[in-house]
């Protein structure tokens, strides 16, 4: 195993599920399978209990008792870490921006999960960039090691951004395990693409295990021509920690922006279109910040063609479902529009 000789602390449920969709994929035309990482088992799943085993089994070994993190109101990395912090023992100290959500005495999904789970949430100004993120982080830290405490800064500059990327190297071999085992060959694998760190170690994976099912990540927020570098950076630095030779270059990643353009977190009723189709069709509810988006592009790719009819695919759910909660409104806000009667009867007609 690539990853075997890594500190790890466990914490998910592995090898999580790759299940067939047969109702969902006779309605596509491909034959879809969806990894499961929403099933991963910490507090309620996702993607980031996953490379917190490395994470924190790295910085267990250096006596660390406290994670400070930034991420927006609805994160689910500042879930998981709320939820690794009360499993290991340690605390959690969560930054978050003002805003909408973010404090007050009605709160929803994750933010109210933070609360739940005993971390310690403080709300900073505006909408900060990265050097404002770091220097809160440090001045939280620096506060910290006054009162004694040995704290870590989990934000993807640091050694947080490798382990997230090995973590999904190991992920890679998993998946390979499990299709080897059904004797399945997809063509694409299709995977939310925010900061990058996912879709760099999946496909890094792939390649070093030889695999030609192709890695489409699909991005939530930024510009492919941003996304594509730093994806090979990420690579580079976990490829290195690992000791591989294996690398990722431009064209390893086929990257999909087109949706980006909505900006984070918005929702658009070809969203609420598709987290329905997903949800009749599979009994399978999507996030609306990440996995929509992936769900949207999917169907989009095969109706083109990019996947082809008949082939295989693997939708990987990274989890987030708690964010839908404050999404309410928006999604109660968008027509129905007969979606219900024209999935049943896809849903019939494919039993």
């Amino acid at each position: 195993m690539i990853c075997d000789a890594l500190p790890r602390r466990r914490l998910v449920h592995l090898p999580t599920p790759l299940e067939a969709a047969p109702i969902l994929s006779r309605a596509l035309g491909i034959e879809l399978l969806v990894k499961r990482e929403d099933l991963a088992g910490l507090c309620v799943g996702g993607i980031k209990s996953r490379l917190l085993e490395f994470a924190i089994g790295a910085l267990q070994g250096r006596g660390i008792d406290t994670l400070i993190a930034y991420a927006a109101v609805q994160s689910n990395k500042l879930r998981d870490i709320a939820a690794a912090s009360a499993r290991c023992g340690m605390k959690a100290v969560l930054l978050i921006p003002e805003g909408r959500g973010a404090d007050g005495p009605v709160r929803q999904g994750n933010r109210l999960l933070f609360d739940i789970l005993g971390a310690e949430v403080r709300v900073i100004a505006g909408n900060p960039d990265a050097a404002a993120i770091m220097a809160a982080q440090e001045s939280v830290r620096d506060a910290l090691a006054r009162e004694g405490r040995r704290a870590a800064i989990l934000d993807r500059r640091l050694e947080y951004g490798i382990d997230a990327t090995i973590a999904f190297v190991d992920a890679a071999e998993e998946l390979c395990v499990q299709l080897r085992d059904a004797g399945k060959s997809p063509h694409s694998l299709f995977v939310a693409a925010g900061a990058g760190m996912t879709a760099a170690g999946l496909a890094l994976g792939l390649k070093h295990l030889g695999s030609p099912m192709r890695v489409v990540g699909v991005s939530v927020s930024a510009r492919a021509a941003e996304l594509g570098p730093e994806i090979e950076r990420h690579a580079a630095r976990a490829a290195a920690r690992l000791g591989i030779p294996t690398r990722l270059h431009a064209g390893d990643v086929t990257l999909i922006d087109r949706h980006a353009a909505t900006g984070y977190g918005t929702l658009t009723p070809a969203l609420v279109a598709v987290m329905r189709r997903f949800a009749r069709l599979h009994g399978m509810v999507v996030d609306p910040v990440y996995n929509a988006k992936v769900a949207l592009a999917l169907v989009e790719e095969v109706g083109r063609g990019t996947v082809p009819a008949g082939a295989g695919g693997v939708f990987m759910n990274t989890g987030g479902s708690p964010a839908i909660y404050d999404y309410a409104d928006m999604l109660c806000a968008v027509p129905d529009a007969g979606d219900a009667q024209r999935y049943g009867a896809a849903a019939a007609g494919a039993r």
